[in-house]
Parts: C-alpha cells; structure tokens; sequence
C-alpha cells in the first residue's frame, strides 16, 4: 500500500505541475474549445481570475505531492478542483473522461490512504 501510495502521489503531483505550468509559461498549443466547452472555457477566461486561481492551486498541490511535504493539506486543497475538473469532462467534454477519472480517483484515493489524520475535521 505504501508503494502505491508513493506512485499515484507523485503520478497526481507531476499532472498538476505539468497542467499548471504548461498554463502559466504557454507551453504547447492549446487546442481550441468547441461548442459547450468553449461556452464554459469563455466564462473561465471572462471572470479574468478564476483559471489562475485554479491553476495556481494546482501548481501549490503538486508541488506538495511530488516533494512529499505537506501531501495530506495538497490532497484537500486539490479535491474541489478534481471534482470540477471530473464534472465538466463527465458532462461538457466526455473525450478527456478517462484522465479526469484519475484524477478524481488518484485524489480520493490520497485521501482513503491518509484518513486517519482527516478523522478529526470531520468527527461532529
């Protein structure tokens, strides 16, 4: 269990590292949305803060994941991005499903693996 724990967080950490980086340097070209996805894309791009914000997180969240320090806080802080990331591929752009499919489940399961230090913010 803890070799695979060791592999999806860094597996999850470099993704994050990449996405966010390849967004703040314009690594690559970016394929242009079409139809329901570039709706939502320009209401990203339109709010001028919310995909930097988004992709500062990440960039956060995996470098805690690949360094090792603080995993338990980046795999928090990642979770609603995974959710969102799952949800609009799973409803928007189904192409792309199986990357935010690990994502979604690479976190959950960072989090399963560490549930005993998230026992206390979750007891009533």
């Amino acid at each position: 269990m803890k070799i695979t724990t060791i592999i999806v967080r860094v597996l999850l950490g470099a993704l994050m590292l990449f996405a966010s980086i390849s967004y703040f340097f314009n690594l690559g070209e970016q394929p242009e949305p079409t139809g329901d996805m570039a709706t939502v894309m320009g209401g990203f791009m339109a709010t001028k803060y919310l995909f930097p914000l988004i992709k500062t997180v990440e960039l956060l969240a995996g470098l805690m994941l690949v360094s090792g320090k603080f995993v338990k806080l980046g795999a928090i802080i990642l979770l609603p991005v995974s959710v969102n990331i799952f949800l609009i591929h799973a409803f928007i752009a189904p192409a792309d499903l199986p990357i935010a499919a690990f994502v979604l489940f690479a976190n959950l399961f960072l989090i399963y693996a560490n549930w005993d230090s998230y026992k206390e913010i979750v007891k009533p």
